[in-house]
């Protein structure tokens, strides 16, 4: 069932309880696992983080991503309780993790030099308020480096995979993940994505300064956005 307004993080920390986070970076298909790597990798590079920037990853989850990143003052927000003990077991002190929504960041107007968000916006209610609340706390010059799932190819993937008995090969055996016998809408995902739909939910607030395709541009399980204000 879909969440509202009041019940949405309540239904956001059963799912992030379900899924460890641990078990998705380390799925047991080496492809999946490549197409991951690639997407935080991509995401990190185009962030373009100098050793004095101001960093910040929303929905930062148990800090895989954060972990990989090698300069800059760090900060991590989620919504999720248990992903941000989860997040301070791996980091430590050594990043400013905060438990708060992505829609309510608690600092000033301009205050981030570089934004990071992979893979959350399709989780959200409402990925406007989101990208208009990262727009707010990014500084001018900024740069907000942002992932998203492309649904369209994925859930097709998914399709094909079911209807030729293939599914076995691509998860051999069990997960609460469960990656590919689900549409993405039957767990956590709220919106399904694609390259069309984020180029209309920024306009207005973000352009587009350079575009990546995980894996490749012919086939695009994920993109990877450089996005600078407007």
């Amino acid at each position: 069932m879909r969440p509202t307004t009041e019940t949405f993080e309540k239904w956001n920390e059963e799912h992030a309880k379900k899924h460890d986070l641990d078990e998705f970076y380390n799925h047991p298909n080496p492809v999946f696992r490549y197409i991951e790597n690639k997407r935080i990798k991509r995401l990190i590079e185009l962030a373009d983080i100098k050793a004095d920037d101001k960093v910040i990853e929303v929905g930062c989850g148990a800090g895989h991503i954060l972990e990989r990143i090698k300069q800059g003052k760090l900060y991590g927000i989620d919504i999720s309780e248990v992903q941000i003990k989860r997040a301070k077991e791996r980091l430590g002190s050594r990043v400013n993790l905060q438990k708060t929504p992505g829609e309510n960041i608690p600092f000033e107007d301009k205050f981030f030099d570089k934004i990071l968000c992979s893979e959350v916006i399709e989780h959200v209610l409402d990925p406007v308020a989101l990208l208009k609340e990262m727009r707010r706390v990014l500084k001018d010059d900024g740069i907000l480096s942002l992932s998203i799932p492309n649904e369209n190819l994925i859930n097709t993937a998914k399709k094909v995979l079911r209807a030729t008995g293939l599914i076995r090969l691509v998860e051999p055996k069990k997960t609460k993940w469960d990656l590919a016998s689900k549409d993405n809408l039957d767990e956590w995902h709220l919106h399904e994505f694609n390259l069309d739909l984020i180029k209309k939910y920024i306009d207005g607030l973000f352009m587009i300064e350079k575009t990546a395709a995980i894996t490749n541009p012919l086939v695009p399980f994920r993109y990877v956005l450089k996005l600078r204000k407007v």
